[in-house]
């Protein structure tokens, strides 16, 4: 019996995330599994009259082609898919890989290799509706610590709320933020200032990711100085790098290690020169989200925390860094600071103007 929360999902992305229209050409992208979820898109899809098309890409596939593939192939883009999503007007994507490390052998080289060829297409994607999404599958639910179940009531706990309630929350931030020049994080090995002058915060609506709930914006591209400590693992084609520390100059990182997979970690940071720069700031306001699950979907919403991306920003935040990389890394400010204009806005996990802090995490180590 299908679950009556996989119909509820599916409702919400094609008439609330994407607002699929009539005649509208939709692509829907799977990896592995999700195909039931997939399935349910397509047919809320053709009652609207639009035209779906579902592609999937299994994690071996890719793992084989990264394996097999020549440098110039890796590097080249296809032309053939290149040309299907620039020629949507929808695309969805849907998390669903069956082996979360299908990728963690792989030369780190060939990655990057495999990413500069993506990189239009990737593109491309973002001048679209465009929405990403999980389907709550037993390697998701692995690799979060918990039943196949409890992640199924996870997943649609943090997606079917009431986001309304959510967006007037995060008004209050996104108000702050659009009057502010500087950004100060202070916490375990962390003293870090940025400028986030005259960019455009983000109050993140479930419109592009599913769920969502962050309030983020675009640091100014030479204004990073100072010092930061990631205790959470950042995850990036399926390496696992823990316990970072980044050191920045004037916009770069100078300096950088990791207690795990450092040479991953320097490899994607020197994958072009914007790499090296600051993207993307944002606050997590999801208290639905209440735990680490090393899923980067949910984890840079978690209420109590806050993430900073390597590489490519955004254009609506008025980002002007430019790199093939975006890269987020979340940094537990339950034990932290948030400093704007040398006013604490939050600490210990907890906005001065809420009553009661987020919802326990369960950190995972």
């Amino acid at each position: 019996m299908t679950d009556p929360r996989m119909i509820e999902h599916a409702k919400f992305i094609v008439q609330k995330s994407t607002r699929v229209k009539k005649n509208d050409n939709v692509v829907v992208h799977v990896d592995d599994d999700g195909m039931d979820l997939a399935v349910e898109i397509y047919k809320e899809a053709a009652g609207i009259g639009a035209h779906s098309i579902i592609i999937a890409l299994p994690s071996e596939a890719l793992r084989g082609e990264l394996a097999n593939a020549s440098r110039d192939a890796l590097t080249s883009t296809p032309k053939h898919i290149l040309s299907l999503i620039s020629s949507c007007d929808v695309y969805i994507g849907i998390r669903s890989d069956s082996n979360l490390r299908s990728l963690a052998s792989t030369d780190p080289r060939n990655l990057a290799l495999y990413s500069k060829g993506q990189y239009p297409i990737n593109e491309t994607r973002l001048t679209k509706r465009w929405c990403l999404t999980q389907y709550p599958n037993e390697a998701y639910a692995q690799e979060a610590g918990m039943s196949l179940r409890e992640y199924q009531d996870f997943v649609y706990g943090a997606i079917l709320l009431d986001v309304d309630e959510q967006h007037n929350r995060m008004e209050k931030l996104d108000s702050i933020m659009k009057a502010a020049d500087k950004i100060r994080l202070i916490g375990d090995r962390t003293n870090l200032e940025f400028s986030i002058k005259g960019r455009i915060p983000v109050i993140s609506d479930p419109i592009h990711n599913v769920p969502s709930g962050e309030v983020f914006t675009a640091p100014l591209d030479t204004s990073a100085n100072g010092e930061i400590y990631f205790d959470l693992p950042a995850i990036r084609l399926g390496r696992e790098v823990r316990g970072v520390h980044l050191n920045f100059k004037d916009g770069k990182a100078v300096d950088l290690s990791a207690e795990e997979n450092e040479d991953f970690l320097r490899e994607q940071l020197n994958i072009d020169e914007g790499a090296k720069r600051l993207g993307e700031f944002g606050v997590g306001m999801n208290l639905k989200i209440d735990r680490f699950t090393k899923n980067i979907l949910f984890d840079e919403k978690i209420g109590g925390t806050i993430h900073l991306a390597m590489g490519r920003a955004y254009k609506e935040n008025g980002g002007t860094n430019e790199s093939i990389l975006h890269w987020d890394f979340i940094k537990n400010m339950r034990r932290g600071r948030i400093m704007m204009d040398d006013k604490t806005i939050q600490e210990n996990g907890r906005f001065l103007w809420e009553a009661r802090p987020p919802s326990r995490q369960n950190k995972r180590e």
